[in-house]
């Protein structure tokens, strides 16, 4: 009977800690998927952020008079292609 009970006592304990290992092992996963989540949000954010501040129509302006020194199309500058 002793022997019954401590073998039951030795079984219980072991699924006690694989059990507590198994729940470790996923909590730390957990955390790490989170940090990357977390870094990919900051990520996402700062491309946002960039986003609408170059495409506010004040910068864009400021883009294309110090880069590209682009004009709008005039009407008149339109050329008609005629098919022959």
């Amino acid at each position: 009977m002793r022997l019954f009970f401590f073998a039951n006592l030795i079984i219980l304990v072991i699924v006690t800690v694989a059990i507590k290992l198994t729940v470790t092992n996923q909590k730390n996963e957990v955390k790490i998927l989170t940090q990357k989540i977390k870094e990919i949000e900051k990520d996402i954010e700062k491309l946002e952020t960039d986003y609408a501040y170059i495409s506010s129509p004040k910068k864009l302006k400021d883009i294309n008079d110090k880069e590209f020194k682009l004009n709008p199309i005039q009407h008149e500058d339109w050329i008609i292609l005629e098919n022959k």
